[in-house]
C-alpha cells in the first residue's frame, strides 16, 4: 500500500489538470530557489519574528499586504478560513447573543454560534434560475435584525458559484440597527485584481475573512482577516485570533502569503478574462449547456459576478453534473471543483495555463455536441426551511442516537448533514428533520453527492437527539 506522500507525487506526476483549488495551480513555482522545504520550515528563531506579536519581518510584509490591498488592519492566517470566520463571530458577541446567519453560510459559522451559545436568525438567499444560491435582501435583513437585536451578521459573498450580493447596501441596514456586518469572502480574495468585482471590504463590510489559496496562488490553508472602520474592537479581536490560531505557525505558509501577494502585484488579467469570455461565448452558443456570468446580474438579489467561476448548467440536458465531471476527468484530463445533478463549478486563476482553459473550453464545446436536450428540465433547487426546536448550543448537550433518514422525520437533528464541498448545512443541530429534508438528502445522494452527517451509509443513519 503506497504511503500518502507517494500517492502526492504520483498524482502530481499525472497529466490531470486542476480546474479546482488551491489557486496555484501547481504552475506557480512559489519556491522554486528552495532546494527543500524543509530548509524554510522554521520556529520563531531570532529574527524570523512572531506570528502573535509581530514587530520584525512578519509585520512589514502584513503592513505591505494592509496597503495593497486598501485595509485598515490584515491579520494572516495559517489556519484558513475557518478559523477567521470563528475569531470574527465570537470577538463581536457575548455568550447568549442573537445573530444573523446567512443560511447558505459555511459550517464553521454555525460551529461558532454553538460554541458561543448564539441564537441564530437566518437570512435566506434568493435562487438563481433555480439552480444555486443568489442574494440576500436587504428588507429582510431589516426586519430580521429589529425582531432579533442582534448586535451581528455574517452573510456569504462571493458565494461558492461566485455570486456577488449587495455587501455595501447590506452594510447600511447593519450599521443602521447598530449591528457588525461580517462576510465570509473565502472564495474573493482576488478580487483585488482589475476586472474582477469590488471586494468586501471596499463596500462598508466591517470585518472580511478571505482564502488566499482558493483563489491565488497560495499554499493551502492561508487566509486574511481583514477590519475596517471602527466598530470592531480589534484589541478582543486580536487576543481572540491569538487564542484561536495555532502557536506554532508555518513559516512555509507565511512565506507563500508573502510571495503570493508579490506574484498578484505584478499580475495583468487581460489575457485570462478575455479566454474566460471565450470559453463563456463558445459554450452558451452550443444552445444545451451554459455559463452565466454577468447575464445573472440584477436578478435575485445579484450585485455582480465572479466571472472567474465557470458554473456549467446542465439543467436544460440529459446529462448530470457528476456524469460530465466523470468525463471532463477520464476523456480530458481535468478535475474539477465540485459537480451536482444539475451542474459542474471550474474555478480558475491567475496561475491557470491559458492554453489548457481553451482545450477546457473546447472540450465543454464538444462534449455538448454529444448530448441531447431534456424533454423534462427541471430547474427547481429545493430550498430547505427547518423548524428550530434547540439552539445548536442546547442541541448539543443532549444524547445522541443513530436511526434511519426515513425513521429521523418528526425529530431533533443532533448533528450537522451537509454537501461537502463547499460545507453548507442542510441541517443544523437542534432543527426538526422534516419530510422536505430528508427528500433533499435522498436526492442528493442519489445523485452522487457527497454527504456529510450520514454515520451509517448501509442504512442512510443520522444523529438525532434522544428524547
Amino acid at each position: 500500500m503506497k504511503s500518502l506522500k507517494e500517492k502526492l507525487i504520483e498524482y502530481a506526476k499525472s497529466d490531470m489538470y486542476p480546474m479546482h483549488m488551491p489557486g496555484h495551480k501547481r504552475n506557480m513555482a512559489l519556491f522554486s530557489d528552495v532546494k527543500n522545504i524543509e530548509d524554510i520550515d522554521f520556529t520563531e528563531v531570532e529574527g524570523l519574528d512572531n506570528l502573535h506579536d509581530p514587530e520584525g519581518i512578519i509585520k512589514e510584509s502584513i503592513d505591505k499586504t494592509s496597503e495593497y490591498l486598501g485595509t485598515d488592519k490584515t491579520y494572516y492566517l495559517v489556519n484558513g478560513s475557518t478559523i477567521g470566520i470563528l475569531v470574527a463571530i465570537q470577538s463581536v458577541t457575548n455568550i447568549g447573543d442573537s445573530i444573523i446567519v446567512a443560511r447558505n453560510s459555511h459550517k464553521s459559522a454555525y460551529n461558532a454560534v454553538a460554541i458561543r451559545n448564539l441564537k441564530p436568525f437566518y437570512l435566506y438567499p434568493k435562487t438563481v434560475n433555480g439552480l444555486f444560491d443568489g442574494g440576500y435582501d436587504k428588507e429582510e435583513l431589516d426586519v430580521l435584525l429589529k425582531e432579533s437585536g442582534a448586535k451581528a451578521v455574517i452573510i456569504t459573498s462571493p458565494t461558492y458559484e461566485g455570486v456577488v450580493v449587495d455587501v455595501k447596501g447590506l452594510s447600511e441596514v447593519a450599521h443602521e440597527n447598530d449591528a457588525i456586518l461580517i462576510v465570509d469572502s473565502a472564495h474573493g480574495a482576488h478580487f483585488v485584481l482589475e476586472g474582477f468585482p469590488n471586494p468586501a471590504y471596499k463596500e462598508g463590510a466591517d470585518i472580511i475573512i478571505e482564502s488566499v489559496h482558493k483563489t491565488l496562488p497560495s499554499l493551502t490553508q492561508t487566509a486574511f482577516l481583514h477590519i475596517m472602520g471602527n466598530r470592531v474592537d480589534k484589541e478582543r479581536l486580536k487576543d481572540t485570533l491569538n487564542s484561536y490560531q495555532s502557536s506554532s505557525p508555518s513559516y512555509v505558509f507565511l512565506a507563500s502569503i508573502d510571495e503570493c501577494m508579490e506574484i498578484t502585484k505584478r499580475t495583468n488579467t487581460e489575457d485570462l478574462l478575455k479566454t474566460l469570455e471565450k470559453i463563456r461565448k463558445d459554450v452558451n452558443n452550443t444552445g444545451k449547456i451554459s455559463i452565466p456570468g454577468l447575464d445573472i446580474v440584477g436578478k435575485n438579489e445579484v450585485y455582480d459576478y465572479d466571472l472567474g467561476k465557470l458554473v456549467i448548467d446542465l439543467s436544460k440536458t440529459n446529462l448530470t453534473g457528476t456524469e460530465l465531471q466523470k468525463t471532463l476527468r477520464e476523456r480530458y484530463k481535468f478535475e474539477t471543483e465540485m459537480a451536482n445533478k444539475k451542474y459542474v463549478i471550474a474555478m480558475t486563476s491567475i496561475a491557470d495555463d491559458l492554453e489548457k482553459l481553451k482545450e477546457f473550453g473546447e472540450a465543454l464545446v464538444e462534449t455538448a455536441e454529444r448530448i441531447e436536450v431534456s424533454s423534462e428540465e427541471d430547474t427547481s433547487q429545493t430550498k430547505v426551511k427547518n423548524d428550530m426546536k434547540y439552539s445548536p448550543y442546547e442541541a448539543m448537550q443532549n444524547k445522541v442516537e443513530i436511526v434511519s433518514l426515513r425513521d429521523a422525520k418528526g425529530k431533533v437533528a443532533g448533528d450537522y448533514i451537509y454537501k461537502y464541498p463547499p460545507g453548507i448545512p442542510l441541517v443544523v443541530p437542534g432543527e426538526i428533520v422534516s419530510e422536505n429534508l430528508i427528500k433533499e438528502v435522498e436526492k442528493s445522494i442519489e445523485s452522487g453527492l457527497q454527504i456529510k452527517g450520514i454515520t451509517d451509509k448501509i442504512t442512510s443513519g443520522i444523529k438525532v437527539i434522544k428524547e
